[in-house]
């Protein structure tokens, strides 16, 4: 398996987990990856422009801090005009979500880093703290009231069972849907990219001088696809801004 791995294009093996400081606590695997440095750069690049922002805190902002706001008034506006005002609370969490997708993402189009949401357990994982963050909400506001999610008003008694049935496979379906999505379309994006460049890199190994000839129309390409990758990380960051929102409207308002 190891030696088939060696041939594999890196368009597939970029998706490797490479341990850089391998540790074990009490028998558990808590080894550094290179996904999770890829995560802990992303938290403090984040903070760090943060702080940087609003470390005035001008009445007139300049561009940083015109740039923060406008980030977090995006999603604030975002969420409440989906959610309504009761979801103000919960813009912090859903920001930080937001912005740790975006920028990671991002981030990992840069050669040297990992991106983290190309790996389905780290979407799974984000996705499911979306569904236990609603799920807290829709119990606190609503109590049992947050059970009419599955059984709206007028539905007849005779197809209630059915219908509660397939509401509630359909609501435990979410953060799965959720996360997959993310997932998908980071992988295909970087697939494609790595694809590019591998093909750019065997026409130069292979036709040497004239490869580089043979090589512009690839290298071209690619930075149009690395411009549309940009494009598609904003939006799949907004989607799940978007689907998040969505699923907190509906714990907050049962039908």
């Amino acid at each position: 398996m190891a030696e088939l791995e060696k041939h594999l294009p890196y368009a597939l093996r970029q998706f490797e987990t490479e341990i850089i400081f391998p540790l074990q606590i009490f028998g558990i695997d808590a080894s550094l990856s290179k996904t999770s440095l890829a995560k802990i750069t992303t938290v403090l690049v984040i903070v760090v422009y943060f702080l940087y922002a609003m470390r005035a805190r001008s009445i007139i902002p300049d561009r940083v801090q015109a740039s923060a706001e406008w980030l977090y008034s995006f999603v604030a506006d975002t969420v409440i005009k989906i959610a309504g005002p009761e979801a103000r609370p919960s813009i912090p969490f859903l920001f930080s979500i937001f912005i740790f997708i975006l920028v990671g993402t991002l981030l990992g189009l840069m050669p040297l880093k990992d991106t983290f949401t190309s790996h389905l357990a780290v979407t799974l994982g984000l996705s499911f703290m979306v569904f236990a963050h609603v799920n807290f909400i829709g119990i606190k506001t609503q109590g049992w009231g947050f059970l009419r999610l599955f059984l709206p008003a007028g539905v007849p008694g005779f197809i209630a069972p059915v219908f509660v049935f397939v509401e509630l496979i359909s609501y435990l379906f979410r953060p799965i849907t959720l996360g997959f999505r993310l997932f998908a379309n980071i992988f295909a994006g970087h697939v494609m990219l790595k694809l590019f460049a591998d093909f750019c890199t065997m026409m130069l190994a292979s036709f040497g001088a004239a490869g580089w000839i043979g090589a512009i129309a690839p290298v071209l390409i690619m930075v149009i696809l690395y411009g549309f990758e940009v494009f598609v990380i904003c939006i799949q960051a907004y989607v799940f801004l978007l689907l998040s929102s969505m699923y907190l409207r509906d714990a907050l308002h049962a039908h």
